[in-house]
């Protein structure tokens, strides 16, 4: 992407903002780790880790998906390299290419369990507009989406609020969203992926926890199952 880009998009990120990374290990495992943003000169910034998070055994070729919010609240994604590793919680890394809103999901979804209820409301009932409401469960989520199954299609597109109920820690989160995709499957389910449209830092950040909660609990019962 053109140079002017990525400078404007590192230097949009306030220091100290909340982020997600994927990084790989050598054994090829995707680690999705939560951390703070640091600027630096563009194209390069600086990735800050709690303790003890850093794998030991990092893959510094593969490619990082990263993503945060900018001044405005908005999400920022791109895709990093490593630079290098000045100590054992930062990371120094050079952006490369943007990632588009709709694909975010593609590198921070994590697979969790849990009910969602997406409702319409127009502006004025009519016939061709009328509220509906309709309860399912999620598959996987992201800070910027979620997949989901429901008994139905559907009746709109756009303009949906979606209502979350979070585990861990529990929490009811609310977002306006729309559809992305929606597929029939079988005993007459269907699978639907949102994008969310507006969610507050709260909402999001609710959902970052719960994920990185819920990837906890998978790699312990990997670990068991061995």
């Amino acid at each position: 992407m053109p140079e002017q880009d990525i400078q404007s998009i590192i230097q949009s990120i306030p220091d100290g903002q909340s982020a997600t990374i994927v990084l790989t290990d050598k054994t090829g495992e995707k680690k999705h780790l939560q951390g703070a943003f640091k600027g630096a000169k563009p194209p390069f910034f600086f990735f800050l880790f709690p303790p003890e998070v850093l794998p030991a055994n990092l893959d510094t070729v593969s490619k990082c998906p990263f993503a945060s919010r900018d001044l405005s609240d908005k999400d920022v994604a791109f895709v990093a390299e490593i630079v290098s590793q000045p100590n054992d919680q930062t990371l120094e890394l050079m952006a490369r290419n943007t990632v588009q809103a709709a694909d975010l999901r593609q590198f921070f979804r994590v697979t969790l369990r849990t009910r969602i209820i997406v409702r319409f409301f127009p502006d004025e009932n009519t016939e061709d507009q009328r509220s509906w409401e309709m309860a399912g469960e999620t598959v996987d989520i992201s800070q910027s989406g979620v997949l989901a199954i429901f008994p139905d299609e559907c009746s709109n597109s756009s303009s949906l609020d979606l209502e979350i109920s979070l585990v861990n820690p529990v929490k009811r989160v609310f977002c306006t969203s729309h559809v992305i995709r929606s597929k029939r499957l079988k005993k007459d389910r269907w699978l639907i992926s949102f994008h969310f449209d507006e969610i507050s830092s709260t909402d999001r950040d609710a959902i970052a926890k719960n994920c990185f909660a819920e990837q906890r609990r998978q790699l312990r019962d990997k670990g068991q199952t061995f």
